[in-house]
């Protein structure tokens, strides 16, 4: 392996440890930008793979005609299969600036001193290879050092676009992977039509001019300039549509003041940095949970208390100019609502009966605050969680709700034995009162019929004496001797001279 083919296996490895070192700075910061620097630098790193073969296969097929062996076709196939890849590589980087929203941008200030190096990596790596070709007079390590320049400028892109970023200008790094775009495209371009050329010549690929037969041209600058140009312009005006999806709104801003809220569907804004727009889900309920918090009650008792708040966008122009923060917001408001309510209430009632009544109390009095702060947002309901005394008191909190429940157990059984011994008492009353009733009622008919009936005895006695005192002394009779058998005997009968033989239903026996 002589110096030039050295030369380039050296880059090469710096190459894969830069390749690396972007794309764990863009996993860390989440810009589109680096990424697509680092794609950039795989294309680079292509290109040199692609010298060091080339240099491999001139050093050691030198007099013979390689294309009859085979391999030139090969490599040029692979060539052309890699340029593919690289245009692929330019596609998926436009689609993500013509999404037009990046992920949310980290440790931008770490990160852009830390893509300096990147800067000062790809320097190093062109100098070198300028270096050793001017050294062994190689126009492919030249020609390879003029190419690895680009990625200097991809890579101040990227530091620009980064800076931006941090400075506020989040739309920096989406131009910025776009302008990386470009130069990715221009690379595929430059292999696959330098592949092209030699599988039509039928001679060895010559990416930078090493080999012995006239190079194809490069890229005409005063083509390419123009095209990558308009190019730009084309994505940068691209970049202005933009999609709304179901149940959001989308505010566009014009140099910050609100121009049009948009719904769902494609539109159209002029692109940044002239307009802006923002998309917020307005429809989507958000949650938030109260940390305990310590409070003090009506009656002078400390509670603690935790809630949950759900919340909607209500104004989503609101809601993006007048909220820096607004989880921050509905968290503070709602336990400052909780507050004012609880200082109001008994402790009793916090810990027993009146949730329900307390949860609508702090949900309109955050509502009215987070109204009076013009946030946009809507509280759509509010729930306790927990209302329970501090630690400390808590088993004498526990003594006071066990006594209270026993209180309330002894009342329910009284009320239950009131219950069931007063109608019992009250159906007893009502029966002896009628069972008195009807005694009089009786006790004063039967002494009506009694004295009616003397008073018509008396009568019937004073028409006819004898035959009433007869009747009286018949009906005595019969009461006396009502249910005995009685014997009817003539009264010139002697009954000590006289047998009388009776039936009786089992025998027949003398009766004296």
């Amino acid at each position: 392996m002589d110096r030039k083919e050295r030369t380039v296996l050296i880059t090469a490895v710096i190459n894969v440890l830069l390749i690396l070192f972007k794309f764990w700075l863009s996993v860390v910061s989440g810009s589109i930008a680096l990424r697509s620097s680092a794609l950039h630098s795989l294309t680079d790193l292509a290109i040199g793979l692609f010298v060091l073969a080339g240099l491999y296969l001139s050093r050691r097929i030198r007099g013979s005609d390689p294309v009859r062996q085979g391999v030139g076709a090969l490599e040029n196939l692979i060539a052309l299969i890699v340029s593919g890849a690289i245009f692929y590589v330019g596609i998926e980087i436009v689609i993500d600036v013509l999404a037009g929203t990046s992920a949310e941008l980290r440790n931008l200030v770490p990160i852009t001193l830390a893509s300096l190096v990147t800067v000062a990596v790809a320097y190093v790596i062109a100098r070198y290879k300028l270096y050793v070709g001017r050294q062994t007079g190689s126009p492919a390590l030249i020609a390879s050092g003029y190419h690895s320049q680009v990625d200097i400028y991809a890579s101040i892109v990227v530091v620009v676009g980064l800076a931006g970023s941090a400075l506020g200008l989040s739309k920096l790094d989406l131009a910025a992977a776009a302008i990386v775009a470009v130069m990715v495209f221009l690379s595929g371009f430059q292999i696959a039509a330098s592949a092209i050329a030699a599988l039509r010549q039928r001679r060895l690929l010559d990416l930078e001019g090493e080999t012995g037969v006239t190079a194809p041209k490069h890229v005409n600058l005063r083509a390419v300039v123009p095209a990558g140009a308009f190019l730009i312009a084309g994505l940068f005006l691209v970049s202005g549509f933009y999609t709304v999806q179901p149940g959001e709104t989308a505010v566009v801003r014009r140099f910050g003041a609100v121009v049009a809220r948009t719904g769902p569907g494609l539109h159209y804004r002029w692109p940044a940095p002239v307009e802006r727009v923002d998309v917020v889900a307005s429809d989507q309920v958000r949650r938030i949970e109260t940390p305990p918090t310590q409070m003090l009650t009506g009656d002078e008792n400390l509670i603690s208390v935790r809630a949950s708040v759900h919340y909607t966008v209500q104004d989503p122009a609101a809601y993006l100019l007048n909220v820096a923060d607004p989880e921050e917001l509905v968290m503070e408001t709602s336990i400052a609502a909780f507050r004012g309510v609880v200082a109001g209430e008994s402790v009793d009632a916090l810990l027993t009966v009146d949730k329900t009544e307390i949860e609508q109390k702090a949900m309109a009095t955050a509502q009215a605050a987070l109204d009076r702060n013009e946030s946009g947002l809507r509280v759509s309901g509010v729930q306790l969680l927990e209302s329970a005394p501090p630690r400390e008191v808590a088993e004498a909190f526990r003594d006071v709700a066990s006594a209270r429940e026993d209180r309330n157990t002894f009342v329910n059984e009284a009320t239950a034995y009131r219950n069931e011994v007063l109608p019992v008492a009250r159906g007893d009353a009502d029966r002896m009162r009628q069972s008195a009733q009807a005694y009089a009622a009786e006790r004063l008919a039967r002494a009506s019929g009694e004295a009616a009936s003397f008073v018509a005895r008396q009568t019937a006695y004073s028409k006819a004496p004898e035959i009433t005192r007869q009747r009286l002394y018949l009906e005595a009779v019969e009461r006396s001797l009502n249910g005995v058998r009685k014997l009817i005997v003539d009264p010139a009968t002697t009954p000590d001279t006289t047998d009388l033989w009776l039936p009786q239903p089992s025998s027949r026996r003398l009766q004296p």
